[in-house]
């Protein structure tokens, strides 16, 4: 049966040439590590397909998708667990050998194409079928660096572009043709990863502790649901409104190039009362964490953090810190008008979790789900050796 959705490929970058200037002795571990930090992120709506070589084959069946900015984020996600992989390895400097030192000539780039595909079993594994997973395999080369100067990026094909719905983002990405006899020429765009995780390292950190003073007591909520899908149930508007209570709309404001992310700000209406929760802290499918603007120049901090539970779920526990302000007195006299509040807010969150389980339960085989490759520490260790031996 024919599915549609993405076609994602995960490929290292540079690992040919750092062959063959190293030794194979760590070869072999230093692939593994990077292949178990990618497998650790390839999570549900992705779908792991099967080994090609040195990069990982992926599928995203288009109606597990809540909205394009969820596959930007694990895109970005996954070259965040590569970088900081490679991060680790340069510093860890106890091994003098080739292998060891040549790992920063690596980097990771992604195909992302959207189409029509089949999946069949073949000898135990799972093969994605069809043109359009053949137009992704045919752009692994590429050139993109070539013409941009860009190492680490996403490829992203004109059919996915239009799939993910976000013109105001891909608008100020670098674009060419890639010539193809078989095929045709393909629209790219190219996104440059290296700036992700430049911000990554650099944002920082706002949570609220479990330890500090809080206005309440936490919200917490197990869903049936993995933390990707979790992150758009408890951060996007178009779900929010379903679940969260007290509000007559929520809206957004200070998007970034289309996409939500630290800045933005979320327009919660009380009739003629507007909340403004700003995004301070923005850790896709980890936490987000808020500034609530309160009376007498106060402001509440209100982080979202989600958990992903053994049995494939997500723990979400929502905390607000106690008010803050500039002066003590503010602070006292905001502190003790939540007081007044305090016993219609804990109703009206005791019904937004009850909502909130309700809308994860309900999404609960909407969509049939693709079962994923289950790969073993024997299947990795075997695709890195098939890596060396090929090169």
């Amino acid at each position: 049966m024919l599915r549609r959705g993405y076609i994602l490929i995960a490929d290292l970058v540079g690992y040919t040439i750092f062959l063959t200037k190293s030794e194979l002795e760590h070869a072999q571990a230093i692939l593994e590590t990077f292949f178990d930090a990618l497998l650790n992120e390839i999570k549900e709506p992705l779908v792991l397909s099967n080994f090609q070589g040195d990069a990982l084959l992926v599928h995203v069946p288009e109606d597990g998708v809540p909205h394009g900015q969820l596959l930007l984020e694990s895109i970005e996600r996954l070259y965040c667990a590569f970088a900081a992989t490679k991060d680790e390895l340069q510093r860890d400097t106890s091994c003098s050998c080739n292998a060891c030192r040549n790992t920063g000539q690596l980097d990771l780039k992604f195909i992302l194409h959207h189409g029509e595909y089949a999946l069949q079993t073949i000898g135990g594994r799972q093969e994605l079928q069809g043109a359009d997973v053949i137009r992704a395999h045919r752009l692994l080369k590429n050139r993109a660096t070539a013409t941009t100067g860009i190492k680490a990026y996403a490829l992203v094909t004109e059919a996915a572009r239009s799939a993910v719905h976000l013109p105001e983002f891909f608008d100020g990405l670098p674009t060419h043709i890639e010539p193809s006899s078989e095929l045709g020429d393909i629209a790219v765009t190219v996104y440059d990863l290296h700036p992700v995780w430049d911000r990554y390292c650099l944002n920082r950190r706002v949570v609220v502790g479990p330890d500090e003073p809080l206005a309440f007591a936490p919200m917490e909520a197990d869903l049936p649901v993995p933390s990707a899908l979790a992150w758009a149930y408890v951060t996007d508007v178009k779900y929010q409104q379903r679940w969260q209570q007290g509000f007559d709309g929520i809206s957004m404001s200070g998007l970034q190039q289309g996409r939500v992310g630290p800045g933005s700000i979320q327009h919660c209406t009380h009739g003629r009362l507007v909340t403004r929760n700003k995004i301070v802290d923005w850790r896709p499918f980890d936490y987000v964490t808020y500034q609530i603007a309160w009376p007498f120049g106060a402001t509440v901090r209100q982080m979202v953090e989600l958990t992903p539970s053994p049995t494939g779920g997500t723990h979400v526990c929502i905390r607000c810190a106690a008010p803050e302000a500039k002066s003590a007195w503010s602070t006292a006299l905001t502190r003790a008008l939540l007081k007044l509040r305090a016993g219609r807010i804990e109703r009206e969150r005791r019904l937004g979790k009850q909502a909130l389980e309700r809308l994860a339960a309900g999404e609960i085989g909407r969509a049939p789900r693709a079962e994923p490759a289950r790969l073993s520490r024997a299947d990795i260790s075997t695709a890195a050796a098939a890596v060396l031996a090929e090169a």
